[in-house]
Order: structure tokens, then C-alpha cells, then sequence
């Protein structure tokens, strides 16, 4: 099972050759919402993700990461709330810290 509301799982490991970066991506198949719960899951789901990365899970799962950028990528099927905006916002700021990216890419 994946999905934001599958914190502790990574949904989908993908290789960018465009950018020649590696990424993780979160689905969202539900309608956003600004239910505490979802918005939980997805932070939650960010967290690990950035943890799994920052702990060289990543590295130590696909070793042909070693020295390529990593963007965490949420797919969703319809746009974020102003609440999942924010959220996200926050996030991709923490992120960029660490040298990761985060993109928002709506499904059709």
C-alpha cells in the first residue's frame, strides 16, 4: 500500500535524467482537505521521506544515488488547499537546507 495516508512507506524511488537527480515521490489520490489528519500524513510523510534520505536509507537501498541531488516530489490529484500550500511551503524552505528540492506535480 502507498500513499500519503502510508506515512512510513517510500511510494516510488524515480531517476530524473533531465536534471540528473533522483526522486522520491509521495501520491495523494484523495481530494485535498484541510482535515488535520491529511495534513498530519503528509507532513509526516515529508519527515520520513527527508529522514530517509538525510539517514543514507537512500544511499544504503540504491547505491547509484551517491553523489546526485534528490528532489522529494508530491503527486496529487487535485491542487493543495491554501493549508497544504503553506505546509508545503514550509517544508520545501527546511528542505533546501539540506540541499533537497520539493515540486508539486498535479496528475490529470
Amino acid at each position: 500500500m502507498a500513499g500519503v495516508h502510508e506515512p512510513n512507506v517510500i511510494d516510488l524511488v524515480t531517476h530524473d535524467p533531465s536534471r540528473d537527480e533522483y526522486k522520491l515521490i509521495m501520491i495523494e489520490e484523495r481530494p485535498w482537505s484541510d482535515a488535520p489528519e491529511q495534513l498530519a500524513q503528509l507532513s509526516d510523510k515529508i519527515n520520513n521521506y527527508a529522514m530517509f534520505v538525510l539517514d543514507e536509507g537512500l544511499l544504503r537501498a540504491y547505491p547509484e544515488t551517491a553523489g546526485h541531488p534528490v528532489c522529494l516530489q508530491l503527486d496529487c490529484a487535485t491542487p493543495p488547499t491554501a493549508e497544504v500550500q503553506n505546509l508545503i511551503k514550509l517544508a520545501s524552505e527546511r528542505l533546501m537546507e539540506y540541499g533537497m528540492r520539493f515540486t508539486v506535480n498535479l496528475l490529470d
